[in-house]
């Protein structure tokens, strides 16, 4: 198999796996669309793709939304390490 660059090789091989355990392994073209849908995001966001589509128990892959990083700041780490407010 070869994997085409910018594809996250680890997340291809779990959903590779995770297909072989599921009865219905990757086809040679079956892969090479995977991996052309894969290469159109940034690393870890097809690894999250992979994540879903296995929690899921999809048998495809497609984009889903990033998740969404919880924070309770109000003001941002250069606002916190510039504010001079305390000397006055």
């Amino acid at each position: 198999m070869q994997i085409v660059i910018g594809v996250n090789e680890e997340a291809l091989q779990e959903w590779i796996e995770y297909r072989k355990e599921k009865g219905k392994p990757l086809s040679n073209l079956a892969l090479k669309k995977t991996q052309n849908i894969m290469v159109r995001f940034d690393e870890a966001q097809q690894q999250h793709m992979v994540d879903t589509a296995i929690m899921n128990d999809w048998q495809g892959l497609h984009a889903v939304e990033a998740p969404k990083v919880q924070t309770t700041r109000h003001t941002s780490l250069i606002d916190d390490l510039t504010d001079t407010s305390w000397a006055h």
